[in-house]
């Protein structure tokens, strides 16, 4: 076998990487359960021969993933925490095998900590949510769907607005599945946020990433916070802890969608933008849920950031 066949058998989680960084539909905690999904299959291949082949392997496969999704906090961090992890076991033990099921073990546990920490924002978002509340959320947050779906069980009435969510309507399939869960739920286009958050009582959504002075969260976030500071209504921002990273540990880059999904039309003259995330500012948030409980802004930054 030449190199290049041997280079390819390795690296067979190229692919898997490629259709990552294309998928656009799925929030990022799928995604970020699919990178671990990609991690775990690399390691149970055991294309490795010892414990610094390894790490050399398994750093290039936590590159390529976190270059496929940069703004995705939980992808740099968990990635990072495996190989952390691997580095700490005992320099004694220098059986790769034995290696290889002490990884997939702590995979396992990260998983259950991972579950435990969804059910637990649930249920401290679930809080928030009180009878005859109008609630605005952008996007599609697969947390803030199981606040909602959540407040629903406890029989709790209310209604949400959701936005479209343009360009790929990410919005309006979230306000489908809610509206099968029993909850009044309306669709509004983007441009319509201005009246939709004076009907609300609150805005709630989630986010990719909390760095030192920002967030990151779909396109249009940005507006609806400023819209949410001028009526004076709260805005709650929901997420791991595991989602923090800081600037100065990795730079916030913003790459460009496909223009098609704009439009078709060409012309010299004619630029398209289409970027599907952007950053706003922490002082806009009111209060942040997280595994931890539900902090006042101010309270959250001193202790985490």
């Amino acid at each position: 076998m030449d190199d290049n066949s041997s280079k390819k058998r390795e690296e067979y989680w190229r692919e898997d990487v490629a259709a990552l960084r294309e998928d656009s539909i799925h929030g990022s905690i799928v995604l970020a359960n699919q990178a671990l999904n990609i991690i775990e299959e690399y390691i149970r291949r055991r294309q490795y021969q010892n414990r610094t082949e390894l790490l050399q392997s398994l750093s290039k496969l936590s590159n390529s993933l976190i270059r496929a999704k940069p703004l995705m906090a939980l992808i740099f961090n968990r990635s990072q925490q495996i190989i952390k992890f691997i580095k700490n076991i005992p320099k004694e033990n220098k059986n790769i095998e034995s290696i290889s099921e002490i990884v997939l073990e702590e995979i396992k546990q990260l998983r259950g900590r991972i579950e435990k920490n969804f059910k637990v924002i649930t249920r401290n978002g679930a809080k928030t949510v009180l009878e005859h509340n109008v609630i605005l959320t952008h996007s599609s947050s697969s947390q803030v769907e199981a606040i909602l779906k959540e407040a629903r069980r406890m029989n709790r009435r209310f209604r949400v607005i959701c936005t479209e969510s343009r360009p790929l309507n990410e919005g309006s399939g979230l306000a489908f599945r809610l509206a099968k869960e029993g909850i009044k739920t309306t669709i509004i286009p983007d441009a319509d946020i201005i009246r939709a958050v004076q009907a609300a009582n609150y805005v709630i959504t989630g986010t990719d990433r909390i760095t030192e002075t920002t967030f990151v969260n779909k396109t249009g976030t940005y507006a609806i916070a400023l819209a949410a500071a001028e009526f004076h209504k709260p805005f709650y921002l929901v997420g791991e802890i595991d989602k923090i990273l800081l600037k100065r540990t990795y730079p916030v880059r913003f790459g460009e969608a496909s223009s098609s999904e704009i439009t078709t039309k060409k012309h010299p003259n004619l630029t398209v933008q289409n970027l599907y995330f952007e950053e706003t500012p922490i002082e806009l948030i009111s209060k942040l849920i997280v595994e931890d409980g539900i902090f006042e802004l101010k309270e959250f930054v001193d202790r985490y950031l």
